[in-house]
């Protein structure tokens, strides 16, 4: 009831405003001047986890990169823009391997309107690639659109790569077909559940979804809590664990399998802390960087603001059990790093029934704590790239070599000095071109 009435009472108001400025989005793609476009002077990193290149030219031609590396070795097309990037870094566009595209119930724009506006969201925070594990009956066919619809230069939004519906089933028969009504409609990736409950599937059943996806040809990610289910799902060949291990330190069998079977960890510390930190007002939505996605975050705020909310939180017992969870995520997270398993950046934001869970926004605080976990900036930032790339198997996105899509960031700091200073966002360009709507924001520390 608390949260019905306090939905009804943040879309009140905030729907006119927001239909004002998103009803009729505006492009966010500049396309450049005479098709080619060339940074030079910049410090690059990758994505790769190779060491950067500290005076280096990047050159996009027709949305993609035609030629990356020192400035000596790469010839510059005549003709092309030339941009000085002296002083400044440029990394590939983060993904968020965990990400969600969901529509609320109470949304009044279309839904494909709706689902655009979040991507470009993301994109404004430098997010220019997003796995989304679950939609809803609502927004499933058109995110599948979406998604088809983004190969080609000058995109104007954050690309989508999505799971569609979780797979479910009460007998292994019906997991079965849960995965192929899902490969049917051409979604990225399979995931599903368990939760640790005794309402879970039995593990026969979540282990046919293992076994038709891999019929299908498809990954599988799981939504796990405790140690004794992320082993079960990976005796059973799932390609990735979609959230921290937060029960117990995770063990050295446990690592040398992961390693050993290939399966990636995305630790998704922020799904975490959105269930505690609206004990109070923090202080973050006050940063001008949180409020570059004011547009968006406006419809929320009154809800995680509202004393009633807030009360509820410091009363919930799960609110009380995840803020100690999350110490046990976060010392994993340096367990797993440290012992050669592939992580991803993952936030698992953008839950249509979980307010809170800042799309865009959240990227940039995963990656703080990852770092604040014991990963460095380096591992952090190819986590946030590259890696989760490689997980879901994306094609010619995550790292800025020759072939793939032009999708970068380009910093006025250097994040390898602080990892902060990813926030320190100068310019996003997706498919080639630069997304207008993009403007510098002085970070607070």
């Amino acid at each position: 009831m608390i949260r019905t009435t306090l939905r009804m009472a943040a879309l009140g108001a905030g729907t006119l405003l927001a239909l004002s400025t998103l009803a009729s989005p505006p492009s966010l793609a500049q396309a450049p001047a005479g098709g080619a476009v060339a940074f030079t002077n910049a410090r690059i990193i990758d994505g790769t986890g190779r060491a950067p290149i500290e005076r280096g030219t990047l050159v996009l031609t027709n949305g993609r990169i035609s030629a990356v590396g020192p400035t000596a070795s790469v010839t510059i097309p005549a003709g092309a823009q030339r941009i000085d990037a002296a002083g400044k870094t440029i990394v590939p566009g983060f993904v968020n391997a965990h990400a969600h595209l969901n529509v609320d119930k109470g949304a009044t724009l279309p839904v494909r309107d709706d689902l655009i506006r979040r991507l470009k969201v993301y994109a404004m925070y430098g997010v220019t690639s997003n796995v989304s594990l679950g939609s809803t009956p609502a927004d499933e066919i058109e995110g599948i659109k979406l998604m088809q619809e983004q190969d080609h230069a000058g995109l104007d939004r954050a690309r989508l790569y999505t799971a569609g519906l979780n797979a479910v089933g009460k007998t292994p028969e019906e997991a079965r077909a849960s995965v192929n009504r899902l490969a049917d409609l051409k979604v990225h990736s399979i995931k599903f559940h368990i939760n640790g409950n005794p309402n879970d599937m039995n593990e026969a059943t979540w282990g046919a979804i293992i076994d038709e996806s891999k019929k299908r040809g498809l990954t599988t990610s799981v939504h796990v809590y405790y140690h004794k289910d992320a082993k079960a799902a990976m005796d059973h060949g799932v390609n990735i664990i979609a959230h921290s291990i937060r029960d117990q330190d995770v063990t050295p069998a446990l690592i040398a399998e992961m390693k050993q079977k290939n399966v990636s960890y995305i630790p998704t510390l922020t799904r975490d802390l959105s269930v505690f930190v609206y004990e109070t007002t923090p202080d973050f939505l006050k940063d001008p960087f949180f409020q570059r996605g004011i547009a968006l975050y406006r419809e929320q705020i009154p809800i995680v603001t509202a004393p009633e909310w807030q009360e509820k939180v410091r009363k919930d017992p799960t609110a009380a059990q995840i803020k100690k969870a999350i110490v046990q995520a976060e010392r994993n997270v340096k367990l797993l790093s440290d012992g050669g398993v592939t992580i991803a950046m993952g936030t698992d934001s953008g839950v249509a029934s979980n307010p809170g869970r800042w799309q865009g926004y959240f990227e940039q605080v995963e990656m703080e704590m990852m770092n604040k976990a014991g990963m460095t900036p380096m591992q952090v930032i190819v986590a946030a790239t590259g890696n989760g790339a490689k997980i879901f198997g994306l094609k010619q996105v995550g790292t800025l070599e020759t072939g793939n899509w032009g999708d970068l960031v380009v910093l006025r700091a250097n994040p390898l000095d602080n990892i902060r200073n990813t926030r320190m966002i100068d310019s996003v360009w997706i498919g080639g071109a630069k997304l207008a709507d993009v403007k510098p924001v002085t970070e607070t520390r």
